[in-house]
């Protein structure tokens, strides 16, 4: 069965300005065969199905596809449904609630900005492997409470090889994030590969955004509680723009992430 276009809407979550930013189409009433459908034919980089929108509660329901199936990983996409569900008029302005088995994961958002807190143990350990090489920095896996994998570089990612997906794939690997780190301006640079959770490369990841705002505090003591503006470029032009305020204290890191969701009326009404 085939999902028409007037039963998708497709938002731009932290695009540096509509239509550059991490594409996402979200179904809203739909079912699960049709999602995953329209997930492999989209060109957007995932795909959501509303299952549920409760606005006594403020909380949602919600499915995530990419074109490999469906992913158990949410966290990215929550910041989109959620702006979208409240610039829709169907979830009130203010905190809005992603329920699942595992609980409920919230965050602030007036339809437009929203603010996505993160909290946990700040994971930062030196990690090896061949497919490192060619970067010439140290890998190292960090974040909050959940690690993915970087190196550093001292030039824009966009200039360096994509990493070789066997070599990946053989260290058990299912992200790596390239990153330059600019002291003077509190700016990170990044280019993110996520074949692991069906992104070949990543336009836009929230939890990659928070880690790397725990990393810039890492690498310099005075971005403590200090907006960390975190760009996630791809080679195809896409640019995501986050700002983390990062706090880390005793190995707990507390994180704020910070971005702007564009709606289809920030496109010129194209969809």
């Amino acid at each position: 069965m085939r999902v028409t276009d007037t039963r998708v809407t497709t938002v731009d979550m932290f695009g540096a300005e509509p239509g550059r930013g991490s594409a996402l189409d979200i179904l809203f009433p739909g079912d699960p065969d049709e999602a995953a459908q329209h997930a492999r034919e989209s060109r957007a980089d995932e795909t959501v199905l509303v299952n549920l929108c409760d606005r006594a509660e403020r909380t949602f329901a919600s499915q995530v596809f990419t074109a490999s199936g469906e992913t158990p990983f949410a966290t990215h996409s929550l910041a989109g449904t959620a702006a979208h569900l409240v610039s829709a008029g169907r979830l009130a302005p203010g905190s809005v609630g992603r329920i699942s088995d595992a609980g409920c994961q919230w965050l602030w958002t007036d339809g437009r900005e929203v603010r996505v807190p993160f909290d946990g143990p700040a994971l930062h350990e030196e990690i090896t492997g061949e497919v490192f090489e060619p970067y010439g920095g140290t890998a190292i896996a960090a974040g909050v409470g959940r690690a993915f994998t970087f190196v550093q570089v001292e030039r824009d990612p966009r200039d360096s090889p994509a990493p070789d997906l066997d070599l990946m794939w053989a260290n058990k690997l299912t992200d790596l994030t390239l990153f330059r780190w600019d002291r003077e301006r509190g700016e990170v640079l990044a280019r993110v590969f996520a074949p692991g959770f069906g992104i070949p490369e990543d336009a836009g990841c929230l939890p990659v955004a928070a880690a790397l705002g725990v990393l810039a505090v890492a690498l310099d003591a005075e971005q403590q509680g200090a907006p960390v503006m975190v760009r996630q470029v791809t080679e195809r032009g896409t640019e995501s723009v986050f700002t983390c305020v990062s706090v880390v204290d005793d190995g707990t890191a507390t994180v704020n992430v910070i971005g702007r969701v564009w709606g289809t009326a920030d496109r010129g009404g194209q969809g």
